[in-house]
Order: structure tokens, then sequence, then C-alpha cells
């Protein structure tokens, strides 16, 4: 009897610990500490690497928060991860280097809504997102997207891609090392040229170009920059072979991303660049006068009389057409022969002897102008002015 009344009580003790124990289950868990930006995330609790063409949301709950990710990615693949602000007025990427957690650049510079990038090894890359520095809102939410694209562009004059002349045609940059190269076929002595601006959602103005030959001669270097330069790349095809067309980046990665491309054939060269090619004038004539790329040189041939005193204007007001005299074996007998004290050249020049004189042209400043785009058409004029 005693020992079935010790087991009543031993079952009714247990049945009392176990619903004290059940009820202790069911109470909210502690919430975890939560881990600072710097320090190292627990295995335990470390989420996979995010996958390309993932794309969500995020949010910024306090002033200089950064919210970092982590991306699966694969060597000679290029990557893009960006970011939009929702609530959050402006947002900005980063990519950390995975051992330092130092920011690579270009995107240790402000104000990236994207980065872009080709891996390099297989490996876990990291980004963060934070607020635009210049934005007055600091705090709110915002959307992310993480794309793997490819680059379709040829790297090499090997493997460039035709283009018609004239023609409009679009690529992408995808990383600061990034280079595409087009093929172009036009006449030989045509002028091509070609202009190349940002595409809507990329960044700056627009990519570097050059105009190059097939054995890698570089003809030409221009960047479309809204300031002062030529209004387009441009080149003379002076040996009839195909030119090409490289687009890259700046070498703090400005312009990645997608840009748009015209290309026009400018026709001739109208004078040659040296005698004895050079256009023959007469005294007293006016001769239009075209400068394609920077450093295009004309020469005009003209028979001038010994002891005779010519005057040369040209109708410039930013640049004109500055003047060099060279006899018949080359000599130069006057450089850059101007007016200082006028935006347009006036000046004058007495023949040592009766001979043929070559009149060597290019484009020079006027001073104390800014201007946005390099002048491209003149008039030039000879004339007697002997008392």
């Amino acid at each position: 009897m005693k020992t079935k009344t010790s087991f009543l009580r031993y079952r009714a003790l247990s049945l009392l610990m176990g619903g004290l124990l059940l009820a202790s289950c069911e109470k909210d868990p502690a919430k975890p500490e939560p881990i600072p930006d710097d320090a190292p995330i627990p295995d335990d609790v470390k989420q996979s690497p995010m996958s390309p063409g993932t794309h969500g949301e995020g949010e910024l709950t306090e002033e200089g928060q950064r919210v970092r990710y982590e991306l699966a990615t694969k060597a000679g693949y290029f990557y893009r991860f960006s970011c939009q602000g929702d609530t959050l007025l402006g947002c900005e990427v980063r990519r950390l280097d995975p051992g330092t957690l130092e920011p690579l650049p270009p995107a240790a510079t402000s104000d990236r809504t994207y980065v872009s990038w080709r891996a390099e090894v297989d490996e876990t890359a990291i980004v963060d997102v934070g607020a635009s520095l210049p934005s007055q809102v600091q705090v709110g939410r915002y959307t992310f997207d993480f794309s793997e694209t490819e680059d379709t562009e040829p790297n090499t004059v090997q493997d460039a891609i035709f283009k018609e002349v004239p023609s409009r045609f679009t690529g992408v940059l995808n990383d600061v090392d990034d280079v595409d190269v087009f093929r172009f076929s036009i006449p030989k002595g045509h002028i091509l040229a070609v202009v190349c601006y940002f595409i809507p959602g990329g960044s700056g103005m627009g990519p570097r170009t050059q105009m190059v030959r097939a054995d890698g001669t570089v003809l030409n270097t221009h960047s479309y920059l809204h300031r002062r330069g030529e209004r387009a790349l441009s080149a003379e095809n002076d040996t009839g072979e195909d030119l090409f067309l490289r687009v890259f980046t700046w070498a703090d990665g400005r312009y990645m991303g997608g840009y748009s491309c015209q290309a026009a054939d400018d026709g001739v060269d109208e004078h040659p660049d040296a005698p004895p090619e050079a256009t023959v004038v007469t005294v007293p004539s006016t001769t239009d006068v075209n400068f394609w790329p920077e450093g295009d040189v004309d020469v005009l041939a003209v028979d001038l009389v010994e002891g005779h005193t010519y005057r040369v204007t040209s109708n410039g007001f930013s640049f004109y057409p500055s003047t060099t005299v060279l006899d018949a074996q080359g000599t130069v007998l006057g450089k850059d022969l101007e007016d200082p004290d006028t935006l347009r050249l006036v000046a004058e020049f007495t023949a040592p002897s009766t001979a043929r004189y070559f009149l060597s042209l290019r484009r020079l400043q006027g001073f104390g102008v800014y201007v946005t785009y390099y002048d491209t058409e003149f008039t030039y004029s000879i004339s007697d002015v002997t008392p």
C-alpha cells in the first residue's frame, strides 16, 4: 500500500514539474544582442551569399549606417550591384575588399548608385549600401539589384565589330578595365567622325574614345565633357585601310555602364597637310578652311613677289587659322603670324624673293575666350597691301 501511495505522489510531482517546464518553454525567447557593423558574423547566423538575379529592398534606420551584402561570384564573369532610393532620397554603393573590408576603387568615391566589376576568382564579393553624402535624408528605404552581365563587345581590333558609316550603335562598359572596339570602312582621304554619349542611367557624361589603325597607331583621343574640345572624335583615313574605335573608361572608373555612339563620314580633308601637294591659291583670294581633329594642318601654296607686303586675315572669334610661312625648301620664314590685339588673324608678311611659298595653317585659340567646342570652319584671305 505504501509503495502504491509513493508511486502516485511521484507521478503527481513529475506531472507538476513537466507542466512548469512546458510553460517556461512557451515564453518568448530572449532577443539576441545586435551585431555591430564591424564585428564578424557568427557562422551559425550567416546567410548564404546572394545569387545573381536577386533584387529586393533594404532600409537605413540611423544616420551613417551602411548595410552589407555578400554576393556569390565566379571568375571571368561581370557583375553589377545597384541601389535606388525609395523613401531614402539618395543611396550609394561601395564594393569592399573581402579580406580587409576596405572600399575598393572606384567604389571608394561617393555618389555611385552602382558598382560593376569583373570577378578574377570564384569568391564571395562584399558590397555595402549607405545614404549618398549630399542627401539631406540619411534614413529610409531603398531597393537593390544584383545582376550578372555579359561582355558582348570585343576588346581587340582582331575581333572588332563592324559598323556602317553612317550609323548609330550602343555598347556597355562593364568595369574599369573593359575596352570595346568597333571597325569602320570609309574611302581613303575621308574623315571619320564618331561621338559617344552616356545612356541615361549611366554615370558621367560619356566614355573616352580613341581612333586607331589596325597596327595600334593612335590617330586621335577624345572625351566628351561639355567643355572645350572637339565636337566628335575624328581622324583622316590616310592609308585607305579600316579605322578602329576604342571605347573605354577613365582610370578612376567614371563612365562605366551603357553608352550610345554616332559615326559619320565628314568628307575629304580639302587641303593637304604638307607641301608639295598644297592647294594653290592666288593673290587676292579667299579660301574656305576646315580643321578636323585637334592638330590638323592645312597647307596652301601661293606665288609672291620680292619686296611686296601681303596681308592674311581670317574670320575666327574663339579660334582662327594661324599662319606659318615656309619656302620651297621647307625653311620656316615666319611662325604663327598673328595680331595680338585682335580676336581674329590680321597679319602681314614681306616676301624676301619672288618664289612660291607655302602657308601652313593650324587652329589657334584667341585670348580671353572660353569656348565649349573648337571652331572647325573658317575663311582665309590673302591680299597685296604693298604701299
